[in-house]
């Protein structure tokens, strides 16, 4: 039976682009995870993963910018491969493992860590020290050799030239980002046993105490959204003034559950029917006739082509822009962009992109000589920043709410401001924590 290191380094992929490589690993069906950085969305020219002997085009299908989470997905056409198991677990002490493809070792390389513990800043991420992180294993899977697991991807060195060690990327921080990537991984695992059956009896003993029925009341959408009403007033107003309004904020701020909130309000806040407002993801949507598809099915058309003659008839109050760093950054995103920004010209209708960054920023490379078409139209964004401690404790309290567990248990994660996913992904990682303990004991 393959040792679960092994099973690791059959999950890792080399990726080539345009300016440099890095290390990737698959953890769904045809899907790679890896940092921002090693990807540079900004370079031209293609995107490659190199695993197994095979070359594989690759496309971005996530992208959340450095410096925090630094986290992108990939896809790639073949699904006939193992995928890494993320756990979030992790102590002070843990031996680590991580397998890269660097410049000296381009075939693969291999480096064990040990776990320092969290840097407590806005980018908290793992410390690590006794190893040396050399360019090209950014985007590398963390394995725990305690848990069997992946807790976190290397992002940087600490010193290239010698065991200083580096830091990582915490699978929290992964979840947070990409929430929809939890049931891949569950679908994946329950159908693969691969790895689950490289772990040790503890190991696998310990996945089990964690799946158990008794639900984690730290995981999933919140029925309420606490310290977000100041934003959401901010929205109205820009909105009734007619103005177009951007919602920036890093992964983990609210930006989704913010839009949960606007949804059912608009028709009393702004006296607007439901037909008269369109939602686009862009991580769904690829190309321009995407969406003036999408956009004609709001109107009750059926061709692309009638949007114009559909517009001038029923013109759209507002288009909300969801996942907009989803958008293709290149030429492709280009005739979205303009377009979008015409529709306010002709025929008035107001723009709410939400980003995890300004949207002068997001899309600055679109023309050297002029700005992107969307970066002006909302100068002053509302901005979603980390909640302040007394949120902190609220929404740590309000999901509690739904157990018989105490807020004392909790209370020490709730000291410093921090944005609501990261503050949720860590909270859900010590549960599990205390209830493999628990049953350990028990």
């Amino acid at each position: 039976m393959a040792k679960v290191d092994e099973l690791l380094r059959e999950c890792s992929v080399r990726i080539v682009t345009a300016s440099g490589f890095g290390t990737g690993a698959f953890v769904a069906p045809g899907l790679v995870l890896t940092c921002a950085h090693v990807i540079d969305r900004e370079a031209c020219g293609p995107l490659r993963v190199s695993w197994s002997g095979r070359e594989l085009a690759a496309e971005i299908v996530a992208c959340h910018a450095a410096p925090f989470p630094d986290l992108a997905l990939l896809r790639v056409p073949f699904s006939e491969h193992p995928c890494a198991l993320l756990d979030p677990a992790v102590e002070l002490g843990d031996s680590l493992y991580a397998f890269g493809y660097t410049g000296e070792e381009p075939g693969g390389d291999s480096v064990t860590l040990e776990y320092e513990g969290p840097s407590l800043r806005p980018d908290e991420l793992h410390k690590l020290k006794q190893g040396q992180v050399r360019p090209g294993f950014s985007g590398a899977a963390l394995l725990n050799q305690r848990t069997g697991c992946v807790c976190g991807v290397l992002k940087a060195t600490r010193e290239r030239t010698s065991d200083l060690g580096g830091r990582a990327v915490p699978v929290s921080a992964v979840f947070s980002a990409m929430a929809w990537l939890v049931d891949k991984q569950q679908q994946h695992h329950a159908a693969d046993p691969r790895w689950h059956n490289c772990l040790e009896p503890a190991q696998r003993a310990r996945l089990q105490c964690c799946s158990d029925a008794t639900g984690n009341p730290f995981l999933g959408e919140s029925e309420e959204v606490i310290g977000r009403d100041d934003a959401l007033r901010r929205v109205f107003g820009k909105l009734r003034a007619g103005n177009h309004c951007s919602v920036v904020g890093p992964p983990g701020s609210g930006k989704s559950a913010l839009l949960r909130l606007l949804r059912p309000r608009l028709g009393e806040q702004l006296n607007w029917a439901e037909n008269e407002v369109a939602w686009l993801n862009f991580r769904a949507i690829q190309t321009l006739r995407e969406v003036q598809e999408a956009l004609v099915h709001r109107l009750g058309g059926q061709r692309a082509g009638d949007w114009r003659s559909l517009m001038h008839v029923a013109p759209l109050r507002l288009v909300v822009l969801d996942d907009l760093g989803g958008m293709d950054a290149g030429a492709n995103g280009l005739k979205m962009r303009r377009w979008l920004r015409g529709l306010h010209d002709t025929f008035g209708t107001r723009l709410l992109p939400l980003s995890n960054e300004r949207l002068d920023v997001l899309f600055r490379k679109d023309d050297p000589t002029r700005d992107s078409p969307l970066a002006g139209v909302d100068p002053i964004p509302v901005l979603l920043a980390p909640l302040p401690v007394v949120e902190c404790q609220r929404l740590v309290e309000a999901r509690l709410a739904r157990s018989t567990l105490p807020f004392a248990g909790y209370a020490d994660l709730c000291r410093q401001e921090q944005q609501p996913g990261a503050l949720l992904a860590r909270c859900a990682a010590r549960f599990e924590e205390q209830r493999w303990v628990g049953k350990r004991s028990a």
